[in-house]
């Protein structure tokens, strides 16, 4: 049986064309929105996060770490970072002071912050520039942190920009077919 054209089955199909176009835009515009607030949200509250990380994780270190070969995840965790990102401590080789690292050892820093562990030089007291690495491992983690968040950002509103074509291109549909 032919469909008959009347005006009532027009104005049908243009409404439902028309509702379909609106909940694409929306949908679109939705998308865009969180895109924009997640790229605003980590340059807003990147400087934050680092102040209150560098207290934790120097918290934490101070309190958990047991040394160069013990068991545990945390201090194998840590090793692993001391040596491959040549560094010591969160902030330094003094972040071990006081610490039951240093009461239980005696060694002011742990092997992992020498440049050459077999080094016979570094027992643990040598505090020479030749001998451990002097800067700390949070600037490191930060600088990777901030490459990795500017990328996230930069992506993010990237994909923002790629879709305000579509939205503008829905939203002068919507126009016109209105």
């Amino acid at each position: 049986m032919a469909e008959t054209h009347t005006v009532y089955s027009s104005l049908k199909k243009l409404l439902f064309s028309l509702n379909g176009l609106v909940a694409c835009f929306l949908l679109l515009f939705i998308i865009f929105l969180v895109e924009i607030v997640v790229a605003t949200g980590i340059l807003v509250f990147f400087p934050i996060v680092q102040g209150m990380a560098q207290e934790h994780i120097l918290a934490t270190l101070r309190k958990n770490y047991g040394g160069y070969n013990e068991p545990g995840d945390f201090s194998t965790e840590w090793n692993l970072v001391m040596e491959k990102l040549k560094c010591c401590g969160v902030n330094n080789y003094t972040d071990f002071s006081g610490t039951t690292f240093e009461i239980t050892t005696g060694h002011t820093y742990p092997k992992s912050c020498c440049k050459s562990i077999e080094n016979p030089a570094c027992d643990g007291r040598n505090v020479s520039n030749e001998i451990i690495h002097q800067e700390g491992c949070f600037p490191k983690l930060l600088r990777i942190s901030k490459i990795q968040s500017f990328t996230l950002s930069g992506g993010s509103l990237g994909a923002a920009l790629l879709q305000l074509p579509g939205i503008l291109s829905t939203l002068l549909l919507i126009a016109k077919l209105a």
